[in-house]
């Protein structure tokens, strides 16, 4: 498994990041509700010195609800907005507009655009963000980390201006856990670290979760002894039909099918991490 897992540009994109945060009032830091923690940059604090901020748990709709509400709960101790929130959905973007118009200074309300930029780590539905607020598809999207390309001012409601950087930001990859919990959710690269490893990975963690009943009624799967990570892919791949020569089942294929799925929340609703293990930890 490599140990690389981002080249130079995040460091270059820090470096813009510093520069634009001069031109801003206001940052909104986007974080992927199923992995609050391990989808933030712990750098991010220190950069942004006493700048304002608001924090969105993005992707809500793929997350566990009861336990999202821990992680806004979590964050509230950071004295700043903490909104749980669905680019995909489009849920509580009117709530954020009402909480950026309390930001809008009103001395300069008509003296210069009140602006604000978006950030987060590759993939975290920054963009998405950012369309929703703007009502229109004007920042680019797309499945792989990075799509963003270069910074652009977007005007908004009301008048203000935002910056939608590259923001390509780097996670807290401080462990192989990390990682794949990162790749799990499409936060890293396929380029960077094998599927297979991933998804075996994923089905460990939805055994060690109880959340293994939502998979099994997905793909139709039923067991008569023990339940074991090689139980389910094997199963997935003879259900979907990924198969070698000679019938064996095709590892690459089927560990494919178990990423796409879970991305797509055809399993229901899976958090894979919660507050309470970050403080047994802490």
């Amino acid at each position: 498994m490599k140990k690389n897992w981002f080249p130079g540009l995040m460091a270059r994109e820090e470096k813009r990041l510093k520069e634009n945060l001069k031109l801003v009032d206001l940052v909104v830091e986007v974080l992927d509700a199923r992995i609050p923690l391990t989808s933030r940059n712990k750098k991010l604090h220190t950069l942004l010195g006493d700048k304002k901020r608001i924090l969105i748990l993005n992707k809500s709709d793929l997350a566990e609800e009861n336990i999202t509400r821990q992680w806004a709960q979590f964050f509230s101790g950071e004295e700043m907005p903490v909104l749980i929130f669905s680019s995909y959905t489009g849920h509580q973007v009117k709530r954020l507009e009402k909480i950026l118009k309390g930001y809008t200074p009103k001395k300069t309300r008509f003296k210069k655009p009140f602006r604000l930029m978006v950030v987060g780590i590759p993939n975290v539905g920054k963009s998405s963000v950012i369309n929703r607020l703007i009502g229109k598809p004007s920042a680019r999207t797309g499945g792989e980390p990075g799509i963003t390309r270069g910074p652009q001012w977007l005007k908004m409601r009301s008048g203000w201006e935002m910056l939608d950087t590259p923001g390509l930001l780097a996670p807290s990859v401080d462990s192989e856990e990390n990682a794949l919990a990162l790749a799990a959710t499409g936060n890293l690269s396929s380029r960077v670290i094998d599927e297979e490893s991933v998804a075996w990975w994923l089905l460990n963690k939805l055994i060690a979760l109880q959340k293994v009943s939502s998979f099994m009624e997905y793909y139709s799967l039923n067991f008569s002894g023990n339940i074991t990570p090689e139980s389910l892919f094997s199963q997935v791949g003879e259900n979907r039909g990924c198969l070698a020569a000679g019938g064996k089942v095709e590892p690459e294929k089927t560990a494919q099918v178990i990423l796409r799925d879970f991305k797509k929340g055809n399993w229901g609703r899976i958090t894979l991490e919660r507050p309470e293990d970050y403080e047994e930890t802490s």
